[in-house]
């Protein structure tokens, strides 16, 4: 990355250094002119984009620069990219460059929190950049971020640090500005730092549940499974750091970078706006099991409860098109805050891991994002360049959707395992499988005082584990509607490049939604005793679908301006 100096006055820009971001869209060869235009200037630079990953669209070419190199190169690249450059700051040594569609082709604007302000030549452009960095004040040293709780003394604190500083170079400042108009979020590194505590805590479990989980390497014709152990977790752990992206990117993502000691580094780079509106189509799907086209009057059984169809849609359509409406926010709007259907907050008389907990849903969705990004790296896919075997459920596809498919797949047991875990107060929590086997039934307890109590214990523990089955399941069926909503919104707002991917992700659904079923039919039953498939699951599964289609055909156009 380079080190960042000082900066010093405007227009003494000879010796002032930045650290810069490059975005550029590959699809559109704005990659590889950025990679010339650096090279000819001789700024070194580092692409944090990791080979081979499933990433969104966007390169980012990371380096150090004087200010005049960057200005020339920016200047150079306005005539190479599709549309024009926003320059802003990220911090007050870092600066972010990117296309906007928004911006006339070949135009440069220095992006201000209120107003975009056009620059006219390469001399403006170092005035105004010099401008910028000084009016930052310097960050503090070493900058703060959020500690690991289970894996702190192997946690890099180069990696916490560059998280932190991703974080402001991946936010949306109008989504910012609009959401909390004092802007102190962005200004303030302990706040971001808090903002990814929550998902520290989430990757640790996430690398706990790896550890003792057998595992066939991704080979299903391996007899022996192995156990990766904690001494392989905890080199993976100093090398993964996880932060929260302050912007409206539906994507998550990885990113590498080389650290000091000559390894390479991964930031996953996680989408708040997806992992919230998941959580709260989670929150709905029982009563979208539950919806048929039959008003309850017409129910077989008269005394049943069977919810209206419309009057179910219509209020999920109003909590999702709260979140969808906020997507990409004009300069200077002011956003209207989300309508959520799921609690914010734990509800009176309920119970951690209960049916009415709310964080086991926001927790479920949360990790389920974070393993889909961190299963590639699990596999030693963006380490080493090591693909695993392909699975036989899988084939027929293309072998980058097989590999794509199969890291869904796998990231739906490694979420599975990692809420169970996490239902500890003190100590990860290891069911007694052993016991549920032998003591966990639905009819009347002991009498025998030993064995109500195994009863008892065999049941408390049989509902947690049954619970984060069940949450982790609906997590994976709101991630693919979520995915297939805001594909279908970049469908209309004319984004081609995002819809595709988008689709291309829920094109991996059916497979998935195969593999779940088979788990929880054959998997845990004989590993753990329990019966975790509900009869007809899948065809409850399929009025998720139907509510995603009515979505996308009649809400998704609401929320389109006619000028987009």
């Amino acid at each position: 990355m380079g080190e960042a100096t000082t900066p010093t006055a405007i227009g003494d820009d000879i010796g002032t250094q930045v650290v810069f971001h490059l975005f550029t869209a590959s699809d559109r060869e704005e990659t590889g002119a950025a990679r010339d235009v650096l090279s000819r200037a001789g700024v070194a630079y580092t692409d944090l984009r990791p080979p081979g990953a499933d990433a969104p669209g966007d390169d980012l070419l990371t380096g150090t620069a004087t200010v005049a190199a960057l200005a020339d190169a920016v200047a150079a690249l306005r005539h190479f990219f599709r549309y024009g450059i926003a320059v802003r700051p990220a911090g007050p040594t870092d600066v972010v460059v990117r296309s906007d569609p928004r911006i006339e082709h070949g135009q440069i604007v220095i992006r201000k929190p209120r107003r975009d302000v056009p620059v006219r030549d390469t001399r403006a452009l170092r005035s105004a950049l010099n401008g910028l960095l000084a009016q930052g004040a310097p960050d503090p040293a070493p900058l703060p971020y959020p500690p690991s709780t289970m894996f702190r003394d192997h946690q890099s604190a180069e990696l916490g640090a560059e998280a932190i500083r991703l974080a402001r170079v991946f936010s949306d400042p109008d989504f910012v500005s609009g959401a909390d108009p004092t802007g102190a979020m962005l200004d303030n590194l302990e706040k971001l730092a808090d903002v990814s505590g929550r998902p520290r805590r989430l990757l640790d479990l996430l690398l706990l549940a790896h550890a003792f989980s057998r595992t066939d390497d991704g080979d299903h014709r391996v007899r022996d499974l192995r156990v990766p152990g904690m001494d392989e977790v905890r080199r993976v752990a100093s090398t993964v750091e996880v932060f929260v992206q302050p912007s409206t990117d539906p994507e998550s993502r990885v990113l590498a970078r080389p650290l000091a000691d000559g390894r390479k580094g991964f930031v996953i780079g996680l989408s708040p706006q997806t992992s919230e509106l998941m959580a709260n189509i989670s929150w709905a799907l029982p009563t979208l099991f539950a919806v048929t086209e039959e008003a309850a009057s017409d129910a077989a059984d008269p005394d049943s409860f069977t919810p209206d169809r419309d009057s179910t849609w219509a209020d999920v359509d109003t909590t999702v098109a709260s979140y969808l409406r906020s997507w990409r926010p004009p300069r200077a709007a002011t956003l209207l805050p989300p309508r959520p259907l799921i609690p914010m907050a734990m509800p009176e008389g309920e119970t951690l891991y209960g049916s009415g907990d709310p964080y086991l849903v926001f927790d479920a969705c949360t990790l389920f994002l974070i393993a889909r990004e961190l299963t590639p790296i699990l596999q030693g896919r963006l380490g080493n360049g090591a693909e695993p075997p392909l699975m036989p459920f899988t084939e027929g596809l293309p072998r980058e959707v097989r590999l794509a498919t199969q890291a869904d797949c796998a990231a739906y047991v490694h979420t599975m395992n990692a809420l169970i875990l996490g239902a500890g107060k003190d100590a990860p929590f290891v069911p007694d499988f052993d016991n549920i086997r032998r003591h966990f039934h639905h009819g009347r307890p002991s009498r025998f005082g030993r064995t109500r109590r195994l009863e008892e214990q065999a049941r408390r523990e049989a509902g947690v584990v049954l619970a984060c089955v069940s949450r982790t399941t609906e997590a994976v069926l709101s991630y693919y509607a979520v995915v297939d909503l805001f594909a279908a919104l970049a469908r209309a707002r004319r984004d081609g490049a995002l819809a595709r991917r988008l689709e291309a992700i829920g094109e991996r659904r059916e497979v998935v939604c195969r593999y779940m079923l088979w788990i929880k039919e054959r998997e845990l039953p004989e590993a753990w005793g329990l019966r975790t498939r509900r009869e007809g699951e899948e065809h409850r599964w399929e009025r998720v679908w139907e509510y995603v289609r009515h979505a996308q055909r009649h809400l998704v156009p609401t929320l389109v301006d006619p000028s987009d």
